[in-house]
This record gives C-alpha cells, sequence and structure tokens, in this order.
C-alpha cells in the first residue's frame, strides 16, 4: 500500500496540470504563490545532508518515502490538523512565472520546513526557528498544544501529533508575505484544485482547528465548501458563537472554529486563550472518546 506522502502525490498530481493551465490563461502565476501542499515525509536529516543529499541526486524529490518515515504522525493515538486561512511567506514561481518545480518538490517544501521546524517527540514548532511574525504557528498552534500535552499527562503511554494545513491553497504575493485571494481566483481552486476533502480521507485527523475566524463569512465559506457542516455551531464555556464554536463536520470526531491568533482586540492573548481554553475544557471532557481505539 503506498504510503500516506504517496497517496497525497497522487492527488496533488491528478489536479496540477489543470490548475496550472487555468493560473498561465489566466495571467496569475506571476500574482500568486505556488498552491499549498502538504506532506507527512521526514528524512529525519539536518539541513545540510539534506541539501547534500539533493545535489548528488536530481530526483531526489521523487524517491518513495518508506512508512516510517512518517511514523511521527500515524502512531500518534491523537491526530490534530489545525487550518489557517492562506499560505502566507511561501514558496513562489520565479519571476518570470515559470513553475519552481513540480509537485514532489513543492511537497518537499513542507517537508523540509518539518525537518528544521517541528518536534514530533513533543508535538509543538521551535519558537526559536520559526519567524517571529508567524502567531498562527508560535501563538496558536503552540498554545493550544500546550494545553494538550498537560491532558495527556494522565495519559503517559499516550501521544498527540499534528498536521497543519490552509483553508485556501492559494494566496496572493504580497511584498514578502501574501494576501487572500479575490473570488475569482478563489473558483479557479474551486474548480481545479478542490483537494481538502481528500487530504481529510487520506489523512484521517481526529481533530481539526480552525483558526480563520468565525467572523470571517469567506473564510467559514471555505469550510462549508471542503467538509459537510452537520447541523448549527455549538457554543462552548457559555462563550459568544462568533468568538468560539464547535462544529460537527461528517467524517471528523472533532472540530472547533476560533479566531485566528492575528485577531487583535484589547488584551489579546488573555482573549485568545479564553477562547483556548474553552476548545480544550470540551476535549478534556471527550478524551476517552478520541482515545477509544476503533
Amino acid at each position: 500500500m503506498n504510503t500516506l506522502s504517496e497517496q497525497l502525490t497522487e492527488l496533488y498530481e491528478s489536479k496540477w496540470n489543470g490548475l496550472m493551465e487555468q493560473l498561465g490563461v489566466n495571467g496569475l502565476k506571476d500574482q500568486l504563490q505556488c498552491p499549498f501542499l502538504i506532506s507527512l515525509y521526514r528524512s529525519g536529516q539536518e539541513k545540510e545532508e539534506r541539501e547534500k543529499a539533493q545535489e548528488a541526486d536530481t530526483n531526489w524529490y521523487a524517491k518513495k518515502a518508506d512508512a516510517e518515515h512518517e511514523e511521527w504522525y500515524t502512531k500518534a493515538d491523537i491526530k490534530i490538523m489545525f487550518f489557517g486561512r492562506e499560505p502566507n511567506w511561501w514558496v513562489r514561481y520565479d519571476e518570470e512565472g515559470e513553475d519552481p518545480a513540480d509537485v514532489g518538490k513543492v511537497m518537499a517544501i513542507y517537508e523540509d520546513y518539518l525537518d528544521d521546524n517541528y518536534n514530533a517527540a513533543d508535538a509543538h514548532f521551535y519558537k526559536e526557528r520559526i519567524d517571529h511574525r508567524n502567531r498562527f504557528l508560535l501563538f496558536g498552534v503552540n498554545g493550544i498544544m500546550s494545553g494538550i500535552r498537560e491532558l495527556l499527562k494522565d495519559f503517559p503511554d499516550k501521544r498527540v501529533s499534528l498536521i497543519w494545513n490552509e483553508i485556501s491553497k492559494l494566496s496572493k504575493r504580497k511584498g514578502e508575505g501574501g494576501e487572500a485571494v479575490n473570488a475569482f481566483e478563489h473558483s479557479i481552486e474551486t474548480k481545479c484544485f478542490h483537494v481538502i476533502p481528500e487530504e481529510i480521507r487520506i489523512l484521517r485527523p481526529d481533530i481539526v482547528i480552525f483558526l480563520t475566524g468565525p467572523k470571517e463569512t469567506k473564510y467559514c465559506n471555505y469550510i462549508k465548501e471542503n467538509f459537510n457542516v452537520i447541523g448549527e455551531p455549538i457554543a462552548l464555556s457559555g462563550l459568544p458563537i462568533g468568538d468560539v464554536s464547535k462544529l460537527q463536520l461528517e467524517g471528523v470526531k472533532f472540530a472547533y472554529l476560533t479566531h485566528h491568533p492575528g485577531y487583535s482586540p484589547k488584551d489579546a492573548n488573555a482573549f485568545h486563550w479564553k477562547l483556548y481554553d474553552a476548545i480544550l475544557a470540551d476535549i478534556k471532557e471527550n478524551i476517552d472518546q478520541l482515545l477509544k481505539k476503533e
């Protein structure tokens, strides 16, 4: 059986040419960043080792991954997928709008990021290695994961792992980073690169957490495009639905929606932590169900 990363590769390759054709026809390649592709493959090598391997073998990115390189995720007792809004500060096409890579090479950007920045043993991103402006990973993801690790202290033989994703696979170029695509640009993704439902089927996360902003109608619509949302949002800890809620998604055990960590009301950190604590309280209440083997 193919590894999960190979299944993702097949998924992306089945859509890639159609997406590239439409971006080219509409003159968008030099205006957008590359689509956000995820992978579970971890080489376990330091950056210099990987670079030497890449220099020695021009087809390094096309090698079939061994299942053991995915066990940091596949053997976790609780698997979590975090969604951000769109892939800012991500890989781009070159100045002439040429492809920097094929699917394998774009996936390798994600793989290298994991190798360099993610501590699989402790399920968090290294604070000292991530750009300090990245509140999505440093504050949102790391913050919630610290709470989940605390919950698992009562289950010392259990382990949690995470994968991060973007609810919009495309983003505009803007300076060093990016910004949200417009409705037409998003329609190209919807028609040509509708991959998130299949990513969920392949990766089977137990928990999905959307740090996309419940008041952002556009991102809520993106969620509905990619998931079968059952019923209405459920309030948590008596807090406003407009700030944090529990969602019922077909095929996912538990799902939560709250603000992007970049949202800055008064006393922002305390505000966000009140919402995260509500999510963590619900996870704690259901921890036995999460850890139950199917």
